[in-house]
């Protein structure tokens, strides 16, 4: 199994990002994987940055992907973070399901790893697998070093034959954080896009869902909601057989809504405030969403409608 990395920055690359990133995959010391940066013009690296790239055996918009049954890609942004000994749990169960996407569970990128970490094992603590490692620990669990020992034991996956489940869909077509594989790629399409995510999946007989985080992540639908809903309108419906169809259609529209809960929590800009509604209500189709003047004054203002409305 070779892993090809991509990573992919949402806008302008943040090099201090990038670098405890690279720091994180080659602390692993996992031999068999590939480091490239995808810039999009007009971004460039500076000369000082181009040659610590070289010194990080970091390739530049040059990813190679032999389409080979053991070889995966996987697509990050630089501000996502690699947990201790991911790669070799991501190749351990690559070696038991070839050929099989790998969705992969992620903590919140916008929450501090440590404490997510003890939440998981607090909550985790009556499996079975967790007590057994307890029974060979010494140190508190207090310790954080012993939390990410504790977080390792309870590792676990599950092969997923339910492809078309719109429930699971959001984490089984993300533009990152997903292991794909090589040869079901789609050389027409994005390597970091949700159309090729959904592509692959399209092809594969099941889906391996590796149930403990080994990412840190930040969620597409709420961290970036404009480019999210770019990357749900680029999937061309009509090109979908008679299958998939109604799946898609049915999580598009359960995605709009999604967006509309999450928007009103984030920092956007009043033009991409209103622009993203309006994007939604044309993409809307009756009757999963019911539409009026005060909602949309709600979503801009909820004070204002209060206001005028009541």
């Amino acid at each position: 199994m070779h892993v090809f990395i991509n990573i992919v920055p949402q806008a302008t690359l943040d090099w201090e990002c990038l670098s405890t990133l690279i720091g994180e995959l080659t602390n692993q010391h996992f031999a068999a994987a590939s480091f490239n940066l995808h810039l999009n013009a007009p971004q460039k690296l500076t000369p000082t940055q181009q040659k610590q790239a070289q010194d990080w055996q970091l390739t530049i918009n040059q990813l190679q992907l032999p389409l080979a049954p053991q070889n995966y890609l996987i697509n990050l942004r630089e501000t996502d973070h690699v947990l201790p000994g991911a790669l070799q749990q991501w190749a351990q169960v690559t070696a038991q399901h070839p050929g099989s996407p790998i969705s992969l569970a992620a903590f919140d990128a916008h929450q501090p790893l440590h404490d997510q970490i003890a939440a998981y094992v607090v909550d985790h603590q009556e499996a079975a697998l967790q007590q057994t490692y307890r029974q060979l620990a010494s140190d508190s669990l207090d310790n954080p070093d012993e939390q990410l020992l504790t977080l390792w034991s309870l590792q676990n996956y599950s092969v997923q034959t339910n492809l078309q489940s719109v429930r699971h869909l959001t984490q089984r077509i993300r533009p990152t954080g997903i292991l794909l594989p090589t040869e079901l790629l789609n050389p027409t399409l994005p390597l970091a896009s949700a159309a090729q995510a959904f592509a692959v999946l399209r092809q594969s007989p099941d889906v391996v869902r590796l149930h403990v985080p080994t990412l840190q992540r930040a969620m597409w639908v709420e961290a970036t909601p404009i480019a999210w809903l770019n990357e749900l309108e680029k999937i061309d419906v009509e090109q979908l057989d008679v299958m998939w169809q109604p799946v898609y259609q049915a999580y598009f529209q359960r995605q709009l809504n999604a967006l509309l809960k999450s928007i009103d929590r984030k920092q956007l800009t009043k033009e991409d405030h209103t622009e993203l509604l309006a994007r939604i209500k044309q993409n809307t189709t009756r009757p999963l969403h019911h539409w009026s003047r005060l909602r949309l004054l709600q979503l801009l203002s909820p004070r204002v409608a209060h206001q005028l409305f009541y």
